[in-house]
């Protein structure tokens, strides 16, 4: 402790003849002390519990109050208990005396006639042990408040060594803030607790030996989490006596009101403050880009220049509400920007409160919505309308749904009504054959085949019409289908009913959720197509596989070496009654192709052909959305 020069002593004689006050005065006169007379025990107390006394020479015989008595009552007091009394006599020096004297406080005797020598050392002597004891007291008292005040900071407050940066000392706070103890932390180096990019840092700080320096680190505590600490230096004789304040908090809390600032700067939306007058007193960016007006004018400005008359008392009524506590939430209303355009705003407000609870300002926030409200209409308008035209779809959908329930229905009326006629003209051509075939020549046989085979030919168009009439009303029902057994099992049926002598290849065919009836009818079409449009190559070859289509999705296919097509007439193919080939060159009724496609899009799939004339035809047919599985089911 920095002592300011050597303090006065302050000595208290107490005798009831000032005499022999002021010739213990002139025996004990030195520098630095001065000296209190008192001629009564009443005095001497009164003196004693006011001032600062650092020793009292007591006369032993007083009048009313004796000087035992006044030692007790000092003894017995906190201020004085510790001050040293020096007992002076004359005549009261038999033993039991002195006994009471000691027992009432007294630290020695001085006997009258006072020697001076003798009564010099003493009263030194015990100067200096009691000044002595009173400022090691003064400076454990001070030792103690600064252990209080460097526990009880919320600072980390500690002494490193320089060279080593090994913690001597810390306070109790380092556990809060790193979680360990002063012991713990005691010895270990302050770079363990560094992140290794920050450790050349500190490391050159060290170094430097700069008398003063500040800096902030990241620290590791003892739970791993980091935290930011702001640390100010003392460099004495290779010590650092240094605090570190845990800022973590502050400066996270720094960063929002920054970005927030920053964000509040820059938006599009007008953000601004207005006292309880209506002075403007903050205008962002967001403000100047809808209003048109600078800052700098915003500022010289109140919030009535910025709205429209006719809306200036709601307006009014809405800031008093605001004023009262209220919130703001959303509300349109109107605007006037520097050109005089009145625009369409979102406005939401709050007031802000001061630190004693006093009004600061009031918060607003407005977003244009003037072309929103224009785009809101506008919709507003084609919903009408789309509402309108939909109402005309769905008359028109199920005019279209009634007349394909008619066309079908009609289909297979007429498809059923023939069937009479058709099988009485076959059975008398059989007849006439069977009858009268030996009568005719060869030119009425050979019309009467004609008759046959256009009959039978007309029946299988009508077998054709009436499937395609069906594809229509028959619901799809979807169950696991394993496509490679389905395909052996129809070229099984197709071989038992037609001859041919093709070479067919079936690679591995992944399964299928789909109509087994209906994709059966599928392949059957399909692979029928493909045996008799390639019955004329020298080597007919038919292979029936799978790929991968766009989107992911399965495609199957059937591809055959025959005919082919010209790809200008593949809009055709999938036409009722509709044939790229002539009854000459292969018999046919034209409606297994669109049965084919009528069956896939009932599935939700599409069918396709790549071919060429004289090169062969490839027809592809996808189910998307449908669940497939390489598994096989045997």
């Amino acid at each position: 402790m920095k002592m300011n020069g050597p303090r006065k002593s302050h000595i208290l004689v107490v005798d009831d003849n000032m005499a022999n006050i002021f010739a213990l005065e002139q025996m004990l006169t030195k520098p630095g002390r001065g000296f209190i007379g008192a001629t009564s025990g009443q005095e001497a107390l009164k003196i004693a519990l006011s001032r600062d006394i650092d020793i009292v020479l007591l006369d032993v015989q007083m009048p009313e109050m004796d000087g035992f008595e006044v030692a007790q009552l000092l003894k017995t007091n906190r201020r004085t208990k510790d001050v040293p009394i020096l007992f002076v006599s004359a005549e009261l020096k038999e033993t039991q005396f002195v006994i009471k004297g000691f027992e009432e406080g007294a630290i020695d005797y001085l006997y009258k006639p006072l020697d001076p020598l003798i009564t010099e050392a003493k009263v030194t002597a015990l100067l200096e042990q009691y000044l002595s004891k009173k400022e090691l007291t003064e400076k454990n008292a001070i030792l103690e408040k600064y252990a209080l005040l460097i526990n009880n900071s919320a600072d980390i407050i500690c002494i490193i060594h320089a060279g080593t940066l090994k913690f001597e000392e810390a306070n109790e706070t380092v556990r809060e803030i790193l979680g360990y103890t002063p012991a713990e932390i005691k010895g270990t180096s302050l770079l363990y607790y560094l992140a290794r990019e920050d450790r050349p840092m500190v490391q050159q700080l060290c170094r430097d030996k700069r008398e003063k320096f500040s800096f902030d680190i990241h620290m590791y505590g003892k739970d791993r989490q980091e935290r930011l600490l702001s640390w100010n230096v003392v460099h004495r004789n290779d010590w650092w006596f240094a605090h570190g304040r845990d800022v973590t908090g502050i400066k996270e809390v720094e960063e929002i009101k920054n970005y927030l600032a920053a964000a509040v700067k820059q938006s599009n939306e007008a953000i601004y403050l207005h006292d309880a007058e209506g002075r403007i007193i903050s205008w962002n960016k967001g403000a100047e880009k809808i209003y048109g007006f600078t800052e700098e004018e915003a500022l010289r400005m109140n919030i009535w220049n910025i709205v429209p008359e006719h809306l200036m008392a709601e307006t009014q009524q809405v800031i008093d509400r605001i004023l009262e506590g209220a919130e703001v939430r959303s509300v349109e209303t109107r605007r006037i920007t520097r050109q005089g355009k009145v625009i369409d705003v979102l406005f939401s407000a709050s007031v802000l409160m001061g630190m004693n609870n006093n009004l600061q300002s009031i918060a607003i926030t407005e977003r244009d919505i003037t072309d929103q409200k224009k785009a809101g209409e506008q919709i507003r308008l084609l919903n009408e309308d789309l509402q309108q035209n939909l109402t005309m779809l769905e008359k028109a959908v199920t005019e279209v749904r009634q007349v394909n329930r008619e066309l079908e229905s009609f289909s297979y009326s007429v498809s059923h009504d023939l069937r009479g006629p058709l099988r009485a003209l076959n059975g008398y051509s059989q007849i006439l054959e069977e009858e009268y075939g030996q009568e005719m020549n060869e030119e009425a046989r050979k019309l009467l085949g004609n008759i046959r085979g256009n009959a039978r030919r007309m029946g299988m168009l009508i077998d054709d019409l009436l499937a395609f009439s069906r594809m229509g009303r028959k619901e799809v029902q979807k169950t696991p289908v394993n496509m490679e057994v389905l395909v052996r099992e129809v070229l099984e049926e197709i071989g038992n009913s037609m001859s041919h002598h093709a070479a067919i290849e079936v690679q591995d065919l992944p399964s299928v959720y789909a109509d087994h009836a209906l994709l059966r009818q599928v392949w059957v079409n399909l692979i029928s197509n493909a045996l008799k449009y390639s019955s004329k190559s020298p080597s007919p070859h038919v292979t029936i596989g799978w790929q991968e289509g766009e989107g992911g999705v399965f495609e199957y296919f059937v591809q055959d070496n025959g005919v082919g097509f010209n790809m200008e007439y593949a809009n055709k193919l999938f036409g009722v009654f509709q044939r790229l080939h002539s009854d000459e060159e292969f018999e046919g009724t034209g409606v297994g192709l669109a049965i084919v496609q009528r069956i896939i899009a009932r599935h939700g799939g599409k069918i396709r052909a790549k071919a060429a004339p004289g090169a062969g035809a490839t027809f592809y047919f996808s189910l998307p959305g449908i669940v497939h599985h390489m598994s096989k089911t045997k």
